[in-house]
């Protein structure tokens, strides 16, 4: 950095972004493999730190943009995009994701909100079956029409495990709307109807959904998101009557927040610009103000969701021949 006030800055920036027990020195001796004396002429700005250096310390500690440069009176965002097509396949798309939800380095534990007509998707990482049928659709790939797949590598289990591993144990606050399973149905329908994938396989895909009811009537009622032997975060899930829209999800480590947005697929848009953040953080309460909470709460409001939920799944079932 050629400033040498702005070079003060960044490294207290990034030093408010990390842990208290890290040794910042030695961090980024280590990091940039100088001496302790070269990373302390750095710190008070008599040496200048060079863009490699930046970027050695950015990859190394997966910094947010906000850390890297204040960005709180920039009027022009900029947007982060990935999605699992285009020449972004499916585990760098899936690392990309398991490195933001990274709790090393971080100051504050991981909390998860959202607010989406769509399910989730980490929701899909319950249900590896379903899961893997959904990265197939958004990554445009062809399916196995029996649904006879290759199990994934150790790699990419390791992948799913992480992503599911830290949005459970997050606590989290969401708001879903009315017709959470909507496109995943459109979609296995489309897929039966144009003999993408045969009935079996359908059903099959349709049992995994039914799971999900389940867990999401659990997770309702107990107000937690545990997972078999996993003890998960708290939950407070929200039912909004009205269109929710796109999705709008916030990934916050205390006040390291990044924002990401999808349209009904896999694939984002994602930014740290904190005055986006904080709007969006608004936007949110503003819609659970206007939701119904359904867990830990009323039983009726609770019963009628999972119904709901359980009705639009025997809909479908109906129309692609099943009952």
């Amino acid at each position: 950095m050629a400033n040498q006030s702005e070079q003060i800055a960044f490294f207290e920036r990034l030093k408010r972004a990390l842990p208290p027990h890290i040794n910042f020195a030695n961090e980024l001796s280590e990091i940039l493999g100088l001496s302790s004396d070269a990373i302390y002429r750095r710190l008070r700005g008599d040496s200048a730190l060079t863009y490699p250096e930046i970027l050695k310390i950015q990859q190394k500690l997966n910094l947010k943009q906000s850390v890297l440069f204040p960005t709180e009176n920039i009027d022009e965002i900029n947007f982060v995009y990935a999605r699992p097509a285009y020449n972004n396949d499916i585990y760098s798309f899936l690392e990309e994701i398991a490195e933001q939800m990274s709790l090393d380095h971080r100051s504050a534990k991981l909390h998860v909100s959202l607010a989406s007509d769509d399910l989730p998707f980490f929701m899909h990482f319950l249900t590896p079956g379903l899961l893997q049928f959904k990265l197939l659709v958004f990554s445009n790939s062809p399916m196995p029409v029996d649904g006879k797949m290759e199990e994934p590598g150790d790699a990419m289990q390791h992948l799913f495990s992480t992503i599911l591993f830290r949005w459970l144990e997050a606590d989290s606050d969401e708001v879903w709307g009315s017709a959470p399973f909507d496109s995943t149905l459109k979609q296995i329908e489309f897929s039966l109807e144009n003999n993408y994938i045969n009935k079996d396989y359908a059903a099959f895909l349709m049992k995994e959904l039914y799971v999900l009811v389940d867990i999401i009537n659990e997770w309702a009622t107990k107000g937690e998101k545990n997972a078999g032997p996993i003890k998960g975060g708290k939950i407070k899930l929200y039912h909004s009557e009205v269109n929710v829209g796109e999705m709008n999800l916030i990934l916050s480590f205390g006040e390291e927040v990044a924002v990401y947005k999808s349209n009904y697929g896999y694939g984002y848009l994602r930014t740290e610009h904190p005055r986006f953040c904080k709007e969006t953080r608004q936007w949110i309460d503003e819609m659970e103000s206007k939701a119904i909470l359904i867990s830990n709460s009323g039983e009726k409001y609770r019963t009628r969701y999972i119904t709901m939920l359980k009705n639009s799944l025997l809909e479908s079932e109906r129309r692609m021949g099943f009952k």
